[in-house]
């Protein structure tokens, strides 16, 4: 799986500049293309890298509710 940094950044400053509250209400999938709708705002993606990004931050969703959550507390 080869993601590029830049967009490995985005998806984490994302993460740690959203609201924890909207975050944590999303299913794991809904919080997946949230990410990803995220990073297609300032980058096109192609359907590949769309796909990559996905199975990337889907791999790392357990992380992700922890550092929301965290930020919830």
């Amino acid at each position: 799986m080869d993601v590029d940094i830049k967009i490995i950044r985005m998806i984490w400053a994302f993460v740690e500049t959203s609201n924890p509250g909207s975050l944590l209400k999303l299913s794991d999938s809904e919080l997946i293309q949230k990410l990803i709708d995220e990073v297609e705002k300032v980058s096109s993606l192609s359907p590949e890298d769309s796909q990559t990004l996905s199975k990337y931050v889907g791999l790392r969703t357990p992380l992700i509710r922890d550092l929301v959550y965290a930020k919830f507390e």
